[in-house]
């Protein structure tokens, strides 16, 4: 395990009469999950698409030199809206989600289009999710943390949604939409790897 990034959260405390803040320090390690010493496994990924709802679009994740490549169609002629995305049974992972704190991406290759990383909880509402979505950029890592990741309910934000759980996620996802139509075509992210965040939180005065 490696240190990834490192977040301050400041807070106040009297102590005698005078004011200390406490600075915690969170610094977050990094373990395998996917790629890199770790395998992708490629047959447990299952593609998840708007033909569920009858459209056309596809989804597949492949492998290439560096690890996996995410590509696929996204069509919302059918819909006026698409998705196309690929899901993976957190079970099959080398460790639990309920022993991390968030997720960081290794991105070699990047098409300028707007993805999402995509959480599903065990017992959900059909249609919800909790996401986070962002573009990536070539040769760089993108982190979040599972505080980070909003609730959705059928592409929409859910503010009744309850917390996210992470001792609760089972399905991990990548996942492209058109935004109604605001992104269309052929789609390609290239992966060296998943993997995952944890905490080392520090704490000090200040």
């Amino acid at each position: 395990m490696s240190a990834a990034f490192r977040r301050v959260v400041a807070a106040a405390a009297f102590s005698a009469g005078t004011l200390v803040v406490l600075a915690e320090t969170r610094q977050f390690a990094t373990v395998p999950l996917l790629g890199g010493s770790a395998d992708w496994g490629f047959s447990s990924w299952r593609a998840i698409t708007d033909q569920v709802r009858g459209g056309v679009s596809t989804a597949a994740l492949e492998p290439c030199a560096a690890g996996a490549t995410f590509t696929g169609n996204l069509d919302p002629s059918k819909l006026s809206a698409g998705f196309a995305g690929m899901n993976l049974d957190v079970k099959v992972l080398p460790v639990s989600f309920s022993d991390l704190d968030g997720l960081k991406l290794g991105v070699l290759d990047a098409d300028g289009r707007e993805y999402t990383l995509l959480l599903k909880m065990k017992g959900g509402e059909s249609g919800s999710s909790y996401q986070v979505r962002f573009v990536p950029q070539k040769q760089t890592e993108f982190e979040a943390l599972f505080e980070d990741f909003a609730a959705y309910r059928r592409s929409r934000p859910d503010a009744s949604a309850p917390s996210l759980d992470k001792s609760q996620i089972e399905t991990l996802a990548i996942q492209i939409a058109s935004n109604f139509t605001q992104q269309s075509g052929r789609f390609q992210l290239e992966l060296q790897s998943i993997a995952g965040l944890k905490s080392e939180a520090q704490r000090n005065l200040a």
